[in-house]
């Protein structure tokens, strides 16, 4: 059986390097090709087993990317690239424009497989719905948020919108992973997922997990759901979110 080939945009960051580790380690590892900006962080890449492309996000278009997924038969693609919401124009051209023709790219080269990471609490908070579960923590976590990195939140929720809103068009199988507040701590391996109070951090090593047991798991596709640091293993957290159907972003948006 030949092996899957994975594409990471956002290659050189954090999670993307435990994503790298992550799926070397399955028992069918995947071939994993991250997407980079600079030569520069190519060999830190290739010393983890991958085999880092240098395009830009900022300035490929959709055809383009679309010949690097074809040329290296890419089976999925994950999107992890974020501009860090620092420059508001930065941020759009990455985190939203960016994402959107990476989206249409697979679609243009037949890749199905799409899974985003976006973050917790990316949603319409004029027209949209509070989610039910919030409490008042909750709600002083996505004020602090939307206050501090509005750009960024709403470049993920253009983008999570057009992955959900427009895959009519594209016909991919797609799933939003959905992280809280990112930390350097090394990964428990444990978590709490799906419809989930947003206050608690999780390890970035966690995210990674959860995001490779999507890839594993099909019922992932079409649902969008809150990852948190919690009390229960990946796998299983994973299979309760399938189980039912916890989507956080659907009628939020």
């Amino acid at each position: 059986m030949s092996p899957p080939t994975t594409l990471i945009y956002g290659g050189s960051g954090k999670v993307a390097q435990h994503l790298i580790r992550h799926l070397l380690s399955l028992p069918l590892p995947h071939k994993i090709h991250p997407i980079v900006r600079s030569a520069s962080q190519t060999p830190a890449l290739a010393a983890l087993g991958a085999h880092p492309i240098v395009q830009s996000i900022e300035t490929s278009s959709a055809e383009a990317m679309a010949a690097t997924m074809r040329a290296t038969r890419a089976t999925a693609i994950i999107w992890s690239a974020g501009a860090g919401g620092g420059d508001p124009a930065r941020t759009r051209a990455v985190d939203f424009e960016g994402a959107v023709r990476c989206m249409d790219a697979a679609a243009l080269a037949g890749v199905k497989r799409f899974v985003m990471v976006s973050a917790v609490d990316v949603r319409d908070r004029e027209g949209g719905a509070e989610p039910e579960w919030y409490d008042e923590g909750d709600r002083e976590r996505s004020a602090g948020m939307w206050g501090k990195i509005g750009p960024y939140m709403e470049a993920k929720l253009a983008a999570d919108r057009s992955l959900v809103g427009e895959n009519g068009r594209r016909g991919l199988e797609w799933t939003i992973v959905r992280p809280g507040g990112l930390s350097e701590e090394k990964g428990t391996g444990r978590v709490s997922a799906g419809k989930v109070h947003i206050q608690a951090r999780i390890p970035r090593e966690d995210v990674a997990a959860v995001v490779v047991e999507c890839l594993g798991n099909e019922g992932t596709v079409g649902l969008a759901f809150d990852v948190v640091g919690g009390e229960t293993g990946v796998k299983e957290a994973v299979r309760k979110v399938v189980e039912g159907r916890e989507d956080t972003f659907e009628g939020r948006y």
